[in-house]
């Protein structure tokens, strides 16, 4: 079974602005030189100010959006928008899981220490009204890290697109016009990258969602071909120009994304396709880091009340001087048998961006 600790990588610097202006702004076509701020270096060490803050502006613009709207009754042809649906009873709670074999780790340098990680149960859904935040953060940082394979690789620059449906057509299946959306981007040499369905759009002087359907493109293309396609099927196609921060657009994008059951709310297409650009995946971490020991349900009971580190109500994964308060859950099995298949990532890149949502509360 193999487990690895990776290095502490200090955060980046935080981008200031408004929900829609920091994570939707056009750039100059000249882009700064600077690397699309990935969450994939932040393993152990605390999530960064821009994950804590571009969720946090999710959160604040969702809660805006569906405060005295129609949001949650929202609907066309099954799709709907995130944040609708009732939780499970056990989504939110915490639940806690260790090794505590700190004799073993004493013997492998670390002293008399034993292994902790607490975390909240999520569903992962994209309809949940308490997980999709996580779902977002998820799926954002999965399309970053391909975004930024490719721009590695490439030597290029992502842009977003907008290809704006004429309401002529709004009548029209998905299948019909993603297909359409499709020879759009083919006209222009569309390189490949992720799309993105928006089925509704959001009128502030009357606070209602209503049917236009629209794409968004995180990607690559020549943005001299861009106006070849204009016109074309009647659609209207908008540059919104070079991104400063993938993730945060992905962050606004799947805000106010198309959620339908047996759709994918982001596909990937031309080079960026699951057939064509392979990214490799973070090794999921179910057992021990220091010892390779097989994690077990734990918990803390002492007459001093909670732990001064770890309270019943905070993320935390790593190591802990063993004080004796720590006693494993008396059940059977093992840690495959407490993790049910999606209430838990354990992928540290995903758990410290969770890690800053769960502090900015």
């Amino acid at each position: 079974m193999n487990c690895s600790v990776h290095a502490v990588i200090p955060p980046l610097d935080e981008k200031q602005g408004t929900v829609e202006t920091t994570l939707t702004a056009t750039f100059s076509q000249t882009r700064k030189k600077t690397q699309n701020q990935s969450l994939v270096p932040y393993l152990i060490s605390p999530a960064s100010k821009q994950s804590k803050s571009s969720l946090y502006r999710v959160r604040e613009f969702v809660d805006d959006r569906k405060f005295l709207t129609n949001w949650e009754k929202t609907e066309h042809d099954g799709w709907m928008l995130p944040s609708t649906k009732e939780k499970h009873d056990w989504c939110g709670m915490w639940q806690t899981f260790g090794c505590l074999d700190s004799q073993k780790h004493q013997r492998l340098g670390k002293g008399n220490t034993i292994y902790v990680k607490q975390y909240q149960r999520s569903c992962y859904r994209s309809s949940c009204k308490e997980c999709y935040l996580k779902w977002i953060a998820r799926q954002a940082n999965a399309s970053t890290k391909r975004t930024e394979e490719y721009e590695r690789i490439s030597k290029r620059s992502p842009i977003h697109l907008i290809l704006s449906i004429n309401p002529n057509q709004y009548h029209l299946s998905y299948k019909d016009l993603r297909k359409r959306a499709k020879q759009i981007l083919d006209t222009m040499s569309f390189t490949g990258g992720a799309i993105i369905f928006h089925p509704f759009k959001f009128q502030k002087s009357t606070r209602r969602w209503y049917y236009a359907p629209h794409f968004h493109l995180v990607g690559f293309v020549n943005r001299g071909f861009i106006s070849v396609s204009y016109g074309k099927f009647g659609w209207y196609v908008k540059d919104k120009g070079f991104r400063n921060s993938v993730f945060q657009t992905f962050c606004y994008l799947l805000s106010h994304c198309g959620v339908r059951k047996g759709s994918h709310s982001v596909s990937w297409i031309g080079s960026l396709s699951y057939s064509k650009l392979r990214v490799e995946k973070e090794p999921k971490i179910t057992c021990c880091p220091v010892c390779q020991g097989k994690f077990v349900e734990i918990y803390y009971y002492s007459s001093n009340g909670v732990h001064p580190v770890v309270p019943p109500d905070k993320i935390y994964d790593g190591l802990l001087d063993d004080d004796g308060g720590w006693y494993p859950v008396k059940t059977s099995g093992n840690w495959k048998d407490f993790e049910p298949s999606h209430e838990y990532d354990p992928r540290r890149e995903v758990n410290e961006i969770l890690k800053g949502l769960a502090e900015a509360n």
